[in-house]
């Protein structure tokens, strides 16, 4: 058995996006794993009852995945040098290839002269399709070689300069979003998109009837230059183009699908703080008359919080008169199911792992997991039963040495129960101490559970104890456990300290004079709001943190609307409330040696928020040093690529070790 490596994620076989085929006999999904180029290899694998196998070694990039047929598949891959050329001048192009999963072979199905982003077969035989659409951008229809070339280059010389009238003006993972949305077309059978939203409206979401007759949408409404969360929901025919609310008056929507001629919907109120779950209604857009059916005050659409996974795939589907959608309780995310006759919903699946995606097709359900110390593979549940249907990642795993979180209960001063693992040292030995690592999730309203997470494997294969917990503002037990608005840094830090104090009790073998803590996002505001506020840890490292509440409320992708419902307050209206929050007012208190990591594209957290840390600490005597990663984002411990992600978790390990273990 060998030790695990920094790297070793390189190994797994990551999964996303399962879908079944329309007769349900058919499984495929996308399959990613690193390459040598830096990046990562993305085909698809196909399932007929004999295990998965790749479609074709030809697919090296492959995304929007989507069944034909019950034996052909469409995808979108840019892989001919004369495609790659054109998109690398700057022409918005899409290309798709059409693959038949019994003989593997790949042969091109059309392009596109947009940014996709997804596709949706309807039953005409047309598409749906999801694009970029930048209103700036000048047309290049029925324009000569010349003037194309011409209007290229003004084009990229218009880069080097941006302009901004919008809120947010950029998005984390996206860029400069400025004058770009999101918009719904149909393809005509000339390769023309022919729009259904306004050019300025921006769709958040969408849905289709079953028989794909309507649309149904939420959006930021043209102009859409400052983004609400409050919406209504568009129906569409799709045949006549006329178009209706469905609502009354706005609301905060958090899912929606059709249910024959009616709406299922879940939503707040616009006066409720912006994590509220509100319950389940029936809507008639043709009355607008609304029904409660279930309460329901679970996160839905969220599963849990691991490094070694990728999002992507199916989250809900309505089937006959139930709507099934993965929601997170406790710390395991579960397909539940809502009868949307009686109201009633209960638990599919208590598969005790972390559901990522489903899919559902002719009576047969199959879905992807991570289950407790393995990587997600893809499982069925029939009769009750469940069955594995892959094994991408067993065979590697076990040769790594491995050690199993631990999982108690503490609760609070305020009676609530809060979660808590730990992690041995994989050497570990009675009688022997060792140092700990706290590592705090993101969010808050993340949740931590007992499935795999490399960075933490790595630290237990490092001999580190590691602590990991769900403390007040976590998800998965209901609106008021998850409510800390105006109260970072109280009831949260409490809980963190008291789950610190609660594993030393009952791990005789954790040094509690070797403490380190780190933490990324929400994580990495927590790590240094604590070092302003204790010195019971030996090393620190925060990760594309917030400093400033004030700065990120100004800079941040969401910050104008998550900074004031979170902080419950604004620059203007309470500042001293914002500073009284935020780590940088305490960079006096602090004595802890301190790493700061961030991404210079964050646009979640940006970098100035790293930049004032590192400043205030340096100036203070901390013995402090910053690493920046050009390039990558806020996802980058996630999804970023192999080297970035590998380069992080040495500079993690390394400062832990330096004074932990010296």
């Amino acid at each position: 058995m060998q030790y695990l490596q920094p790297d070793d994620f390189r190994n797994y076989f990551f999964i996303s996006d399962l879908q079944l085929s329309p007769n349900g006999k058919n499984a495929a999904l996308i399959g990613r794993s690193a390459n040598v180029l830096n990046t990562y290899d993305v085909g698809i694998f196909i399932d007929s009852g004999d295990g998965f196998r790749s479609l074709s070694p030809e697919i090296k990039n492959a995304s929007q995945l989507l069944w034909l047929d019950d034996e052909n598949i469409l995808f979108c891959e840019a892989c001919e040098p004369e495609d790659i050329k054109k998109i690398e001048a700057g022409h918005e192009l899409t290309c798709y290839y059409k693959a038949n999963i019994k003989d593997g072979i790949v042969t091109p199905a059309f392009k596109i002269d947009a940014v996709v982003l997804k596709l949706h077969l309807l039953e005409c035989g047309k598409f749906l399709v999801e694009s970029v659409f930048d209103i700036t951008r000048p047309c290049l229809k029925g324009k000569s070689d010349e003037e194309v070339k011409k209007i290229l280059e003004e084009i990229r010389m218009e880069q080097c300069f941006q302009v901004i009238d919008e809120l947010p003006f950029w998005t984390d993972g996206r860029g400069i979003t400025n004058k770009k949305r999101v918009r719904l077309s149909i393809l005509k059978e000339d390769g023309e998109l022919d729009p259904i939203t306004d050019p300025l409206t921006n769709v958040v979401d969408y849905r289709l009837s079953n028989n794909t007759t309507h649309l149904a949408y939420i959006c930021d409404p043209a102009p859409a230059e400052i983004r609400s969360l409050e919406c209504n929901i568009h129906v569409v025919n799709l045949a006549t183009r006329e178009e209706e609310v469905a609502l009354k008056d706005p609301k905060r929507i958090r899912t929606f699908d059709f249910w024959n001629d009616k709406l299922v919907v879940s939503f707040a109120e616009p006066d409720t703080h912006r994590y509220f779950h509100g319950p389940f209604y029936i809507v008639e857009p043709k009355t607008k008359a609304v029904k409660e059916i279930a309460k329901f005050d679970l996160a839905i659409l969220e599963p849990g919080f691991s490094d070694s996974k990728f999002e992507g795939g199916m989250m809900r589907k309505v089937v006959g008169d139930s709507y099934f959608f993965l929601a997170l309780k406790g710390y395991h995310c579960d397909i539940f199911e809502l009868n949307l006759n009686t109201g009633e919903i209960t638990n599919k699946t208590n598969a005790k792992s972390d559901i990522c995606c489903f899919d559902m097709q002719n009576g047969r359900i199959a879905y992807t997991a991570m289950t407790p110390g393995r990587l997600a593979e893809v499982f069925e549940l029939k009769d009750g039963e469940v069955k594995e249907l892959s094994h991408f990642n067993d065979e590697f795993l076990a040769t790594r040495k491995y050690s199993a979180p631990e999982h108690f209960v503490f609760t609070d001063h305020e009676g609530f129960e809060v979660d808590g693992w730990v992690m041995k040292p994989v050497d570990y030995k009675e009688g022997e101490k060792y140092p700990a690592i706290l590592n705090i999730h993101g969010g808050p309203k993340l949740a931590y559970n007992d499935c795999y997470f490399h960075e933490m494997q790595y630290w237990a294969n490092q001999n580190y104890f590691v602590l990991f917990s769900n403390p007040r503002g976590s998800d998965g037990k209901g609106n008021e456990f998850a409510d800390v608005r105006g109260r970072y840094g109280t009831i949260d830090y409490d809980n963190l300290m008291q789950f610190v104090d609660e594993c030393i009790e009952r791990y005789q073998g954790i040094n509690a004079e070797r403490l380190g803590v780190t933490g990324g996002s929400y994580g990495g505001f927590m790590t240094s709001w604590m070092v302003g506020h204790t010195d019971r840890f030996n090393a620190a490292v925060s990760q594309c943190s917030i400093s400033n509440w004030a700065s990120f409320y100004c800079t941040s992708d969401i910050g104008y609307y998550y900074g004031a419902d979170q902080m419950a307050a604004d620059p203007w209206s309470n500042y001293e409330k914002l500073w009284w929050h935020s780590p940088l007012k305490y960079a006096p208190n602090v004595k802890t040696p301190s790493l700061v990591l961030h991404s210079c594209e964050d646009f979640r957290c940006c970098i100035p928020e790293a930049y004032q840390w590192y400043t205030a600490l340096k100036l203070h005597g901390v013995e402090t040093k910053m690493v920046v990663f050009h390039g990558s984002d806020h996802e980058m411990p996630r999804s970023g690529n192999p080297d970035y992600r590998t380069r992080r978790l040495k500079e993690i390990t390394g400062w832990m070790d330096k004074y932990l273990k010296a």
